[in-house]
């Protein structure tokens, strides 16, 4: 999956060199937010159908811990996009706006890139996208350890993408917090980027 979604990348790199310039970035900018459209419809349908996940996380204990693996999830990606304008020399502002995609990288560099900057959508882009790309490496590893800590890496993919692994690596009942904890964070993605970008 890493592979075909770094040849994707790679492919279309290649063909926007080769065939477009600055004039088609209006109809692919429509084009990107209808496919968005139609992967939250799918993803909205996806969720709605799976009532035996939804009736397992409703004892008191699940759902402080569902909330409260998300927050920390929140708080560590934004403290650590502060942190990392020191490194990059990108403005607290920009770094916490790439940090907000909280591993979305789909969303994120189209409504940065729409919204506020071609250049630092494509950095929301590669910097939320090798989140996800690096949890396919660190969700495995820290299973070890502890399995509710494998969750934080994947951001929000840990709802789609990232959930398999997270599964195989720690167990159905991680998997359950897993998903919650993506679809909670794919949820506050659209907020804190309205927040930021008003």
């Amino acid at each position: 999956m890493v592979c075909a979604l770094l040849g994707i990348i790679v492919v279309g790199m290649v063909l926007g060199y080769m065939f477009l310039d600055v004039t088609a970035k209006p109809i692919l900018d429509e084009t990107l937010m209808a496919a968005l459209d139609f992967m939250g419809f799918v993803a909205g349908i996806e969720i709605g159908s799976n009532r035996r996940l939804l009736k397992q996380i409703c004892t008191p204990k699940n759902l402080a811990l569902a909330l409260a693996l998300p927050t920390g999830v929140v708080i560590g990606s934004l403290g650590g996009a502060y942190v990392s304008h020191f490194l990059t020399g990108l403005s607290v502002y920009d770094s916490i706006l790439v940090g907000s995609g909280l591993g979305w990288y789909s969303l994120s560099s189209v409504v940065i890139s729409t919204l506020y900057s071609t250049e630092l959508g494509a950095v929301a882009f590669l910097a939320n996208m090798l989140r996800e790309v690096s949890g396919f490496v660190l969700i495995p590893l820290l299973a070890r350890w502890s399995k509710l800590m494998c969750i934080a890496p994947g951001g929000a993919g840990t709802m789609d993408s990232l959930l398999p692994l997270v599964i195989r690596g720690a167990g159905m009942h991680a998997g359950m917090f897993a998903f919650i904890n993506g679809l909670i964070l794919s949820l506050l993605v659209p907020v804190l980027l309205s927040v930021l970008l008003e």
